[in-house]
């Protein structure tokens, strides 16, 4: 004997299907929406001769492509006419089937045009953690790096140069700790001083620390710019609420995308360009972050 459905929960079942397939096929052209995305950071501190200075910010590509070898993602950055390009990290995915000839290939065209700083998120940091199951992919992957003619950085500040005038480079990276699902936990000044030292003292100075969730840290060392990223935009973003949902879990994370501040230190937090365990993007283009430095006059 059958059991007859009623009309009504096929109408259900139908339109949840629809719905489902609707959102996908919205999310994989998002996933391919590439959008260059300009800020400007003033500053009395930012010499003259930075005056203008063009910064483009990559991160969290995740092995993912647009275009055949990245040459979309390629001419965009051109468009953007940089100074330097700095990386913020997760350019690879954690993971035994990762193609990490994706983002070397990368990396290794952008560093024939453009000076290129690479500081690691929290991907690349796991595959240095876990020898007993990725090997030395990670070793291998930085020696490879460098042999492009990138300057990888790891706790370690840098001066970048021009003629008459200097500013400071910071790569920060997180412990796994700080990085957990569910919980924030609390980041001390003391800690990131005794990883990176101290601030470099009273020059324009701009810091790369993957987890945007420490701009009040990042600002009590004294950074004047920090770039970001890791949250993904939020994965899933609502007009007027932001970002929905963290890779930490994080329900309407107070930092999602954009600039944000505190004191004298701007935050500016990339949506990235690609996504990993959750391939979800709505309403949330994958970004280039393109960043003008202009020299504060009183």
């Amino acid at each position: 004997m059958f059991m007859i459905i009623p009309l009504w929960i096929w109408i259900i079942v139908a339109l949840l299907v629809l719905g489902i397939a609707a959102a996908a096929l919205f999310s994989s052209y998002e996933n391919k929406k590439l959008t260059v995305e300009h800020y400007k950071v003033e500053s009395n501190k930012i010499p003259e001769t930075f005056d203008g200075y063009r910064i483009v910010f990559l991160t969290d590509l995740h092995c993912a492509q647009f275009g055949e070898d990245n040459e979309e993602l390629i001419r965009k950055i051109d468009e953007c006419d940089p100074d330097v390009i700095l990386v913020g990290g997760d350019m690879v995915i954690s993971h035994e089937s990762m193609d990490e000839e994706i983002p070397l290939s990368l990396m290794k065209r952008l560093a024939q045009k453009y000076q290129v700083y690479y500081a690691d998120g929290n991907h690349e940091l796991k595959l240095a953690r876990n020898e007993e199951v990725f090997g030395v992919r990670y070793k291998d992957y930085i020696h490879n790096l460098k042999e492009c003619g990138v300057h990888h950085m790891s706790n370690e500040t840098i001066v970048i140069q021009s003629e008459t005038g200097f500013i400071s480079l910071t790569a920060f990276d997180l412990e796994k700790k700080y990085y957990q699902r569910f919980h924030v936990p609390q980041m001390p000044l003391s800690h990131m001083e005794s990883v990176v030292g101290r601030s470099p003292g009273n020059i324009f100075h701009i810091l790369l620390a993957h987890n945007p969730n420490y701009l009040k840290t990042y600002a009590q060392w004294g950074s004047n710019l920090v770039l970001s990223g890791h949250f993904h935009g939020g994965m899933i973003r609502i007009p007027k609420l932001g970002g929905v949902i963290s890779p930490q879990f994080q329900i309407f994370p107070k930092y999602d995308a954009g600039e944000f501040y505190e004191g004298n230190t701007t935050m500016v937090l990339s949506r990235g360009l690609g996504n990993h365990s959750i391939k979800l993007r709505m309403f949330n283009e994958p970004e280039i972050s393109c960043i003008e430095l202009i020299k504060k006059r009183d």
